[in-house]
Order: C-alpha cells, then structure tokens, then sequence
C-alpha cells in the first residue's frame, strides 16, 4: 500500500472520529472497518455479503460526505490549531519565571496544558 493511500486511511479515520453521528450506520461501519480495522474491501465486501464494488461506492460516499461536512464546519481543522496553539502557550509558559505568589498558578496553568496535549496524542 503506498504511503498516499495509507495518508488517506488514516485522514479519514480522524475525520470519522470527529463527525461519524452525522454519517449513517453503514457509513460509520464501512470507515470503521476499512480506516480503523485496515480490512481489505474485498474482506469488507466478504463479511457483508455485498459487491466489492458497493463496498468501493458506499466508501467514496462517505468520504465526499466526510469533506463537505469537513469543509462546512472545519472541526478537525479547529482541533489541530487549538493542539497547535496548546504546545505553542507551553513553550511560552516554559520561559516565564513565576514569582512566589504565582508559581502554583503557573504549574497548574502547564500541567492542564499537559493533560490535553498527552490525552490527545503528539
């Protein structure tokens, strides 16, 4: 599998994460199997009784629904800068020399920032 296509898997996948209760069932599983579980379609299309080609259709169609929804409401877009902005405010928290007073503000200010960063992978 070319790195392209694995690109593509896994962009899917996080886009599904963000917006799967506006995809249908079918949508949703389709995704899960295919980006999440990395099942061939033809193993799809095996396990579900279908064509591998309705398993080819029905994933283009979640995907086209994927981007309009993506390009309409930029979520995932939104996620990354807020992650991006989180690391930066880090390295900026990294640099400030607290007083007495407000040394305990500053570690809690970075270990919240921490939590959401390290939850939410690097």
């Amino acid at each position: 599998m070319s790195n392209d296509r694995l690109g593509k898997k896994v962009n899917y996948g996080l886009l599904a994460a963000f917006y799967a209760p506006l995809l249908t069932d079918r949508q949703q599983t389709l995704i899960d199997l295919y980006c999440n579980e990395d099942l061939s379609l033809s193993e799809i299309a095996n396990q579900l009784s279908v064509s591998r080609q309705a398993i080819s259709d029905n994933l283009n169609r979640a995907y086209e629904h994927l981007d309009s929804l993506e390009e309409r409401l930029s979520l995932y877009q939104s996620y990354l800068q807020m992650r991006k902005d989180a690391v930066s405010c880090r390295a900026l928290l990294c640099k400030v020399e607290a007083s007495a007073d407000t040394a305990e503000y500053l570690k809690s200010a970075m270990a919240l920032l921490d939590d959401g960063i390290i939850k939410e992978g690097n």
